[in-house]
């Protein structure tokens, strides 16, 4: 599946439904580096705030393809696809105050969320999904 077709509804609505996945990125000698790591699926896209220093940003930076499996009980999605990494600062705030806002439990003012992407050199990974396993949710 390419990223400029219609993601099947069954696919879409599981990944709008969870918020929370396994990261997989390739590290520089090869095997995988896996990460728990919580999202947001926009029906694009996944939006995922890591630090920028973080070893999966590093792994991207380098070669910039993951997979995110979704895992609920006995169903699971694994998506598939390249990742942007975004770190204009003021293109992390808007992404962080207009997508991952929705799935984060923290209690803070937008200058306070702004303060901390900052102290922790958050970026934001776009991984656009080119593939899923299994191919449709029934």
């Amino acid at each position: 599946m390419t990223a400029h077709r219609e993601i099947e509804p069954g696919i879409a609505g599981y990944l709008q439904s969870h918020r929370v996945g396994v990261l997989a990125t390739l590290r520089k000698n090869g095997p995988p580096q896996q990460t728990l790591v919580a999202y947001h699926f926009d029906g694009t896209n996944f939006a995922i705030s890591v630090r920028g220093f973080s070893v999966k940003a590093k792994n991207l930076r380098r070669r910039p393809e993951a997979s995110l499996a979704v895992i609920d009980g006995t169903t699971q999605l694994i998506a598939t696809g390249r990742v942007q990494i975004v770190d204009d600062e003021a293109e992390v705030l808007r992404l962080n105050l207009e997508r991952l806002k929705l799935i984060s439990t923290r209690n803070e003012t937008d200058e306070e969320m702004a303060r901390r992407l900052r102290e922790e050199q958050r970026v934001v990974l776009l991984l656009t999904p080119d593939r899923f396993y299994p191919p449709n949710l029934t």
